[in-house]
């Protein structure tokens, strides 16, 4: 199972990557590149953080269409299969997904939009979620 979430943000992919370990107290991104996109992912208790920059603005709505447009960051949270509660639908958005993006919207002072669940080869669910930041 993989939960698709975007923000747009002008932070560069290191900067965005250390804020965002911050605000959910993980260990150290790894950082990579290929063609269109950079990108830099960690691994803690069985779930991957995985945050995508293209270096064109569309790209990942091309990628895509489910993302909002004009977002320029997606992130990927990918359960491991060995993990209990993977697969767990509930589990998954009350306890991985509204509370990272409740975290992110609010660290990051934007919308974050969940816009996809991958559940496995042709098997996509499009959501239409946002979490934005509280107001003080």
């Amino acid at each position: 199972m993989v939960e698709h979430l975007a923000i747009r943000s002008h932070h560069t992919l290191h900067s965005f990557c250390e804020r965002f370990r911050q605000l959910l107290n993980l260990p150290e991104f790894q950082f990579g590149f290929e063609n269109e996109t950079e990108w830099g992912l960690v691994e803690l208790e069985g779930i991957e953080y995985n945050v995508a920059r293209p270096y064109d603005v569309g790209t990942l709505q091309k990628w895509d269409n489910t993302v909002p447009v004009g977002c320029n960051f997606g992130i990927s949270l990918i359960v491991d299969r060995q993990r209990p509660q993977s697969g767990e639908r509930d589990w998954t958005l009350n306890h991985l997904v509204a509370p990272i993006g409740q975290t992110l919207a609010n660290g990051f002072a934007a919308p974050v939009y969940y816009h996809r669940t991958w559940n496995g080869p042709g098997e996509n669910v499009t959501k239409n979620i946002s979490f934005h930041p509280d107001s003080a």
